[in-house]
């Protein structure tokens, strides 16, 4: 099946997810600079959101590029990453409001890990689809997941020693490594 459509599909729900995450920014008050200093947590935590969001969409541009062919289980599977970052504006809106508290943090954290997860599964499914797809298999993400679970535990374990906060840092981290390692790999050859 041709992915034009289903791209199209997922494109339009990431802007509206970033659309309705920026609506539940409310604005300072008072209008001064110490209102907006009252917001930081919130504004913090939409910056880490909108970048993990544009993260998952621009690895979705790179993936749609590469794939010449889907079939039902890419595109089930595709849906429930989708379905996963649906949740994200809900998740920031909830550590936002509650930046020093653990459970927010963690499943903010653990929504993320899930969407790195079935980011792998989805393009191990669609390499095993398209097996002579040269472009599917230059994608490199083995080193990219355990890092990332690495990231997690540290975030888990920085939050239980009352950092609750460092959670949404991890996830940046997560996001540059998501962008440096392919990075690496393409500038020092490796893979090729």
């Amino acid at each position: 099946m041709d992915s034009g459509r289903f791209e199209t599909f997922i494109d339009a729900i990431i802007a509206i997810m970033l659309t309705v995450m920026v609506l539940k920014i409310p604005q300072p008050e008072p209008m001064t600079l110490a209102g907006v200093w009252n917001l930081r947590a919130m504004y913090f935590a939409y910056v880490i959101s909108f970048l993990v969001i544009f993260n998952i969409w621009d690895h979705h541009r790179k993936f749609f590029h590469a794939v010449e062919d889907i079939n039902n289980k890419v595109i089930w599977m595709y849906s429930t990453l989708i379905f996963m970052i649906t949740l994200i504006p809900f998740f920031t809106a909830w550590v936002a409001h509650n930046p020093n508290d653990f459970v927010p943090e963690v499943l903010y954290g653990l929504l993320f890990l899930v969407v790195n997860i079935l980011y792998i599964v989805i393009t191990r499914i669609a390499l095993k689809h398209d097996i002579h797809n040269s472009l599917i298999e230059k994608i490199k993400i083995d080193e990219i997941i355990i890092i990332n679970l690495i990231l997690f535990a540290i975030g888990v374990i920085i939050s239980i020693l009352g950092y609750p906060i460092d959670m949404l840092l991890m996830c940046l981290v997560s996001v540059v490594v998501w962008n440096v390692i392919p990075y690496i790999e393409k500038n020092q050859g490796i893979g090729d």
